[in-house]
């Protein structure tokens, strides 16, 4: 450990203990603890003698994979903090020795009470405290859901793992609000709240959220989003020389009270082997840890991520929170379900209310048509005639394009849209914001409608995929539960879901989609708990095949061995195999503001500041991120094999100069470059 602090962390065997061939005494140090008097006394008068020596290695490895998991994930987590602890210092030491300034970067001293008090006496949890709901019949649903995840937390306060199942528009992210800040008040070795999330839409809908609830107050100052699209959070009542220099280690050191990241983010600092993932790791101790939309998690590694977890929790203080309205019964892949509960006990009775379970009806109709793209787009101009907000997700962009193009070629009396994982974030911040303020407009979609999109629609179609997946589109439609009608989604079947899933049980197995009427079963009584039964069944039997890559091996042969490289491997959660390149399209935009954004001077903004080796370091890393931040509104990503014209290579950014010649109809024209078919981005 002490050895890698100025480099990543690996294998501990190929990358250490193998080094020791010239140095026996350090060696004899290290193993002699694993081994036998008799064998201690054999190998210290011949230590020299090589089978002697790979004997003892041999021993130490074998030694360690006898434990048994929870016993191997400890040293190896032990191992990780340790390393945390070693480089945060040693960074630390050296900024402030190259700063010559002495800044606090420890765990900053948020007034939580402050927090609560702005939560406890806002409008909204002043009304479910008073059970005053109003005429809406929706929300005496959502209190109770609040109250009874409250009262079951606190009665289960000894617990690390807790389970929020609720259905969609139940009130989840005000709930795992409320249960955050009750774990920090009740248990005083708490200091941290971090908020996880999927997509870097749904940390910036829940940051919206907070500034609703806590405005301009100081309480905002504890709050920080660490994503790759955010700025460097850097107090602006601060006026010292070092205020970039904090700015940079706060972020770098995860010290913020309460976070707003993504999985992408936890999974970095739990499991990623660079020196930077793990500064943050020992400031993850003794923290609320609040994971949203979990099944949206690469399913191949849900047996260990639940192990992982449960393990992590234990022994750095975690208490964690998962949450979904599709959530799986984690536990069944675990041997010890002792320390978590679910935080409402039957949520079938709030899944089977009229309120949510006929807040949308199904219908399949469209599923065995001949030519489904002339019968979809037939029926879509049919329903548009109601003057509705409809809305169609496919599972291939190419698909998704074609079908917009085609309603753009036709005369409607309304507006037609076109999302995908191809849209810069500006481009995405427009269209959310018309479909938020219309009344009639058609909006096809792909993959990334499905969740972190705060929208309401009326009409929806979708083609078949996982059955999470159907339900986290079905709440995008009618997601107010209006009283004065309901939403309806039509599915259908164009595109094969293996080819875009590939080695996804959900859609591998046909019987757990919609092709099986029993899980269109599931789906109207909303009985995830039946589906995730034989999925995770499935799963479990999967991670035990007598196979090199099945879990105990994992655990015995990485884990266990502390081969941090081939865990940070394995517990990628985006696997994208894809060659791709950005560009930079230098051209004008214009934000939902209404503000005008040169990417012109940007770029140069941006290039500039990379030239620019007189600035101060940590200043110079602030600025890059407030300009980074800005130069998402003109990137995408395509293909690395297309051929296009650039003007400028910075590291593996291509800028275009002329870059309105590659817009169409505000968008990226992506027929000037070879795509192929994506999942989302």
């Amino acid at each position: 450990m002490i050895s890698r602090h100025h480099s990543k962390i690996d294998d501990f065997r190929t990358r250490f203990i193998d080094k020791f061939d010239n140095d026996d005494e350090l060696e004899k140090r290290i193993i002699d603890w694993v081994n036998s008097d008799e064998f201690t006394q054999l190998f210290n008068d011949s230590f020299s003698f090589t089978p002697l020596k790979l004997k003892g290695r041999n021993n130490l490895f074998e030694e360690l994979r006898k434990q048994n998991i929870n016993k191997q994930i400890d040293l190896y987590v032990y191992v990780r903090f340790l390393y945390s602890l070693l480089v945060f210092c040693d960074y630390y030491a050296t900024s402030e020795f190259y700063g010559d300034n002495r800044n606090n970067v420890m765990l900053k001293d948020a007034d939580f009470s402050e927090i609560m008090e702005l939560y406890d006496n806002s409008e909204l949890v002043t009304k479910i405290r008073k059970n005053d709901v109003g005429k809406e019949k929706i929300n005496g649903l959502r209190t109770k859901i609040f109250l009874e995840a409250e009262r079951n937390l606190l009665e289960n306060i000894d617990k690390n793992i807790f389970y929020l199942e609720a259905p969609t528009g139940s009130g989840k992210s005000n709930t795992a609000l409320n249960l955050s800040l009750r774990l920090i008040e009740n248990d005083d070795s708490l200091n941290k709240i971090v908020y996880v999330y999927p997509f870097n839409t749904l940390v910036e809908q829940n940051l919206a959220s907070l500034n609703k609830i806590f405005g301009n107050s100081k309480a905002m100052n504890n709050i920080a989003v660490v994503n790759s699209t955010t700025p460097l959070k850097k107090d602006e009542d601060e006026n010292f020389s070092g205020e970039y220099q904090k700015a940079l280690l706060d972020r770098q050191f995860l010290t913020y009270p309460i976070i707003l990241t993504t999985h992408v983010g936890l999974f970095d600092t739990f499991f990623g082997n660079n020196r930077e993932s793990a500064f943050g790791l020992c400031q993850y101790a003794n923290s609320v840890i609040v994971l949203d939309e979990i099944q949206n998690y690469r399913i191949e590694i849900w047996n260990e991520i639940i192990i992982f977890l449960k393990e992590f929790a234990k022994i750095l203080n975690l208490k964690i929170i998962i949450m979904s309205a599709t959530l799986p019964d984690l536990e069944l892949l675990t041997d010890d379900r002792s320390n978590s509960v679910s935080l409402i006990t039957n949520p079938q009775e709030y899944f089977l209310n009229p309120i949510f379970k006929d807040r949308v009806k199904t219908d399949y109709s469209l599923i065995n048509v001949e030519n489904t793209e002339e019968a979809l787009l037939n029926h879509v101009l049919e329903m548009n005639k109601l003057k509705k907000k409809i809305m169609i997700e496919f599972i291939v962009r190419k698909s998704a394009e074609k079908f917009y193009r085609q309603l753009k070629e036709i005369e409607l009396d309304c507006e037609v849209l076109f999302i995908s994982g191809f849209d810069s974030v500006l481009e995405r911040e427009k269209i959310i914001s018309t479909v938020k303020t219309s009344k009639h407009l058609i909006l096809v979609a792909t993959q990334v409608i499905e969740a972190g999109v705060d929208i309401d629609m009326d009409i929806g179609y979708k083609d078949i995929s996982k059955l999470d997946s159907e339900e986290q589109f079905m709440g995008r439609i009618n997601r107010s539960c209006k009283e004065d009608g309901k939403g309806i989604v039509y599915f259908f079947n164009l595109n094969k879901a293996t080819n875009i899933y590939k080695g996804d049980e959900r859609v591998a197995q046909k019987n757990l989609t919609l092709f099986n009427d029993d899980m269109k079963e599931v789906l109207l009584k909303k009985n995830y708990n039946y589906y995730y039964q034989k999925l995770l069944k499935t799963l479990a039997n999967r991670a035990k095949k007598p196979e090199e890559k099945n879990v105990p091996n994992f655990f015995r042969e990485s884990v266990a061995c502390l081969d941090y490289q081939a865990v940070s491997k394995r517990m990628e959660l985006i696997l994208d195999t894809r060659d791709r390149v950005t560009i930079f399209l230098g051209r004008t935009v214009i934000n939902i503001d209404g503000e005008e954004f040169d990417g012109k001077d940007i770029w140069n903004q941006y290039v500039d500041l990379l030239k620019n080796n007189e600035m101060d370091y940590a200043k110079k890393v602030y600025e890059l991120s407030v300009v980074k931040s800005m130069m998402n509104y003109f990137m995408y990503q395509v293909i690395k094999k297309n051929q296009f014209d650039f003007k400028e290579q910075v590291g593996d950014i291509y800028y275009i100069e002329n870059g309105d010649d590659y817009i169409l109809d505000g968008k990226l024209n992506t027929a000037l470059f070879e795509t192929e078919d994506e999942l989302f981005i």
